[in-house]
C-alpha cells in the first residue's frame, strides 16, 4: 500500500532531527553541498533591501531567513506545524523576526493579495506535491507576484533520479547493498514535463542545470541534461 504523504509525516521529521541538524544543515550549513545549495538559489533569488519575498513550502525557512539577513522582508508559508514553528524559533535566534513572518498554510492557495510579492522561492518542495497541484501553484505565483518580478524554482532532476534508482538496484542485486527510498519525491518532473506548464502560466524562463553534489556534472555538455543533480527554474511574470 502506497504510503499517505501529510504534515504528520514533515512534523515527525523537524521532531526526530532537532534544532542543532537545522542551523547544520540550513540556517548555517557546514556540508559543502548544502553550502552550494543555499548559493545557487541566492545568486538567482538575489534578495534586495526592502523586497518583499516569499518562501513558499519553506519548511524552516531556510530562504526566507537568508533574505531576512540581507535586509528583505520575508514571508514563509508551509503546512507542516512543526516546520513553521521552527522557522519562528530560529529566526528569533538569529534576530531576522523582525523581517521575517511565517503561517501554517497551502502553498497552492496563497492567502496574498494580488502582486504582492517582488520575488518569489520555493527550493525542494515541488517533487513532494502532485502534478495538479504544480499547476494550482504555479498560478498561484503568478498571482502574487508583481508585474516583472521573479521566481526561482530548485528541484531534483527526475531524470537523474530515475539513473539513480537503476544504479541502486543493480549495487543490490551484485553487491547486495541496501536500496535508498523515500516516499517523499512522488512528484518528479524533468523539463519536458514542466516546461508547458510555465508557458501555460505566461512566465518566461530559464533552465540551469546545477548539481550540489558534483558541480562538473552541470557543465558538461549535453549528458548534464541526464547527470546533473538539480534543475533551476529562473521565472519572470510578465
Amino acid at each position: 500500500m502506497k504510503r499517505i504523504i501529510d504534515a504528520r509525516v514533515y512534523n515527525n521529521h523537524i521532531k526526530t532531527q532537532g534544532v542543532q541538524f537545522q542551523i547544520d544543515h540550513y540556517y548555517q550549513p557546514k556540508e559543502i553541498s548544502m553550502v552550494r545549495r543555499v548559493n545557487v538559489v541566492l545568486r538567482e533569488l538575489a534578495p534586495k533591501q526592502g523586497e518583499k519575498i516569499l518562501d513558499a513550502g519553506c519548511g524552516v525557512g531556510t530562504f526566507a531567513y537568508h533574505a531576512a539577513q540581507i535586509g528583505s522582508f520575508s514571508f514563509g508559508i508551509d503546512y507542516s506545524y512543526e516546520s513553521i514553528k521552527m522557522a519562528l524559533k530560529l529566526n528569533t535566534k538569529f534576530n531576522t523576526s523582525e523581517r521575517s513572518y511565517f503561517l501554517v498554510g497551502n502553498a497552492c492557495i496563497l492567502p496574498f493579495k494580488n502582486s504582492f510579492f517582488d520575488k518569489v522561492v520555493t527550493i525542494d518542495f515541488i517533487e513532494h506535491i502532485t502534478f495538479k497541484d504544480k499547476k494550482f501553484f504555479l498560478e498561484e505565483i503568478y498571482r502574487v507576484l508583481k508585474p516583472g518580478g521573479t521566481a526561482v524554482i530548485f528541484t531534483p532532476n527526475a531524470i537523474r533520479e530515475k539513473i539513480g534508482d537503476i544504479y541502486w538496484k543493480c549495487r543490490h542485486l551484485i553487491f547486495r547493498n541496501k536500496i535508498p527510498t523515500t516516499d517523499l519525491h512522488f512528484g518528479l518532473i524533468n523539463r519536458f514535463q514542466f516546461e508547458p506548464l510555465l508557458k501555460k502560466n505566461k512566465f518566461s524562463f530559464k533552465l540551469i542545470y546545477e548539481d550540489i553534489t558534483r558541480p562538473y556534472l552541470a557543465s558538461l555538455p549535453l549528458i548534464k541534461h541526464v547527470l546533473s543533480l538539480n534543475l533551476l527554474w529562473v521565472l519572470k511574470k510578465m
